[in-house]
């Protein structure tokens, strides 16, 4: 729903600590206190501005909600209407359709796949100037803010609150079952995959082939064999043979080890949750966000693994998320205050602990409640490997709107790998 949010005293404590769920509870008690955060001085008038995200889950819009909320009820000068009723994907959508309309929101939550054609359309507002007399600024990992910049030399377009790690969810003790070290190199995660299937009852991997999420998790690996999509020349290398090989060996799991589950070709994000749930997949690539439930489903079994290497340098996917301003936006000090309160303390702590994931400014990083859960820790403890595909290319988002079809008719053997490969170079090189 769209909700209005305009009620009067504060939200408390306790229950922004029930949202965050009584392992995270104890922890946030030494958080910085967001509540507190006041308009800035210069916004000394009645200011309405509306924010949108996208809610994965009923739990994940009551973030958002709660989030307004609490910046609603810290001061009484600027007003804020959230909508989180839309899917991630829609939200882009939406917003496009909205610009063009002349009536876009003022803030709205974006992920670093779609910055630079936010950029380059005219959409985003970049916030370098606020983010750099901003007295936490030198609290965030300056990796994810240079990755915020979408290309070299480019302003900081957003403040990212978050950036999702991929990774392996594996079952140690299949593993150990087996006789099988947990994989360092691909070879070793195909084959240890292969080696811990007993079908019907279990499959090595839990595979996806609906939407483009099918592959994302594909790209470190890639990335590994030596591919760089396509470079600042735009020179691309998708169909190279080392990017095909490792395309070849992915399916191959699918169509000839058969060690993903034989629904691999329809499934999405819904049934491999479910299959690791019900101990019927051995490993899925997935992000900290996924931790809670499995481990209390699986307990010290399922364990965080690193994303298997081709070459010498491993690769960890990490798309950074956070809020952005509009261009659309007539209130841009107004909205840079709620952009501010939603990236710090207690606000923070209910997009971040609130949703399993980490956090990237140092100081809440170093949260208990963050410690304290070996998925997240994992991903913390690599963030030097933290890494994003060259989403700033002028042709990504049309490889990424394009290729999901032909990952499904991969997988069938309709297409071979060469030919999806090389239908993904058209999509770079925008020859199709």
């Amino acid at each position: 729903m769209t909700q209005k949010i305009v009620r009067s005293g504060r939200v408390s404590r306790r229950k922004t600590l029930q949202l965050l769920g009584a392992a995270g509870a104890a922890s946030l008690a030494g958080a910085a206190g967001a509540v507190a955060q006041v308009a800035a001085p210069a916004v000394r008038r009645k200011v309405k501005l509306t924010y949108w995200n996208w809610a994965d889950n009923p739990p994940h819009q009551k973030i958002s909600l709660d989030s307004v909320e609490m910046f609603n009820k810290s001061q009484n000068l600027i007003e804020v209407e959230v909508d989180a009723t839309m899917a991630v994907m829609e939200s882009r959508k939406k917003l496009v359709v909205a610009h063009a309309a002349g009536s876009p929101p003022d803030v709205i939550m974006t992920v670093q796949y779609w910055v630079q054609d936010y950029f380059d359309n005219g959409i985003l507002h970049p916030i370098e100037d606020y983010f750099k007399k901003w007295d936490a600024a030198s609290d965030f990992f300056p990796n994810v803010i240079e990755q915020t910049r979408s290309r070299k030399g480019q302003p900081i377009m957003f403040v990212p609150q978050t950036s999702i790690p991929y990774y392996v969810f594996g079952r140690a003790d299949w593993l150990k079952e087996a006789n099988v070290a947990v994989p360092d190199t691909f070879d070793q995660f195909v084959a240890a995959a292969k080696a811990i299937t007993k079908a019907p009852d279990r499959y090595g991997i839990a595979m996806r082939g609906q939407t483009y999420s099918a592959i994302q998790v594909i790209l470190p690996i890639w990335a590994s064999a030596g591919a760089k999509f396509v470079d600042d020349k735009g020179n691309v290398d998708f169909d190279s043979p080392a990017a095909i090989d490792v395309t070849e060996k992915w399916v191959g799991m699918f169509t000839k080890d058969k060690s993903a589950q034989p629904s691999a070709v329809n499934d999405g994000y819904r049934e491999q949750y479910a299959l690791m749930e019900k101990s019927k997949c051995g490993f899925w690539f997935y992000g900290p966000h996924a931790s809670p439930a499995m481990m209390k489903a699986l307990g010290d079994a399922i364990q965080p693994m690193a994303n298997p290497r081709v070459g010498k340098e491993r690769y960890m996917l990490a798309n950074p998320e956070g809020p952005m301003m509009t261009t659309g936006c007539k209130e841009k000090e107004a909205a840079w205050e709620f952009i501010k309160f939603i990236s710090s303390g207690d606000a923070l702590m209910l997009y971040t602990a609130g949703r399993a994931v980490p956090p990237v400014r140092k100081s809440a990083s170093a949260n208990p409640v963050f410690q304290d859960n070996r998925f997240i820790k994992f991903g913390l403890d690599e963030v030097a490997t933290w890494w994003t595909p060259p989403y700033e290319n002028k042709n990504w988002a049309n490889f990424q709107d394009k290729i999901p079809p032909y990952w499904q008719e991969v997988l069938r053997e309709k297409i071979t790998p060469k030919q999806f490969n090389e239908q993904g170079a058209k999509f770079l090189r925008g020859q199709a």
